[in-house]
């Protein structure tokens, strides 16, 4: 069983797809992603956003760069179809039925 602390992960990674999803180029600098988390009541700190960047680049959901020490991510095809529920990832939460 998934604690609270776990399913809010999975739903915070899938949030940080979905704006990188509508993107110029699917990319987002990691402040610009901590404001759209912000906006949709899930606030957290550069630490925690970068734990979650990370793990979506092992997964190979989002492709992370870090020039200069900023953070910059980028929506994979793999990660694209995790957000649209047309794959499955364990630590993303599942998109909603349109």
């Amino acid at each position: 069983m998934s604690t609270y602390n776990e399913e809010m992960t999975k739903f915070r990674r899938l949030a940080i797809l979905n704006l990188l999803s509508g993107a110029t180029s699917y990319t987002l600098h990691e402040h610009h992603i901590k404001s759209g988390l912000a906006n949709q009541g899930q606030a957290i700190g550069t630490d925690g956003l970068r734990s979650d960047l990370q793990w979506l680049g092992e997964q190979g959901l989002a492709y992370i760069q870090k020039p200069e020490g900023v953070w910059v991510a980028t929506l994979t095809a793999k990660g694209d179809d995790v957000r649209q529920g047309l794959s499955h990832n364990p630590g993303v939460a599942l998109p909603e039925p349109k």
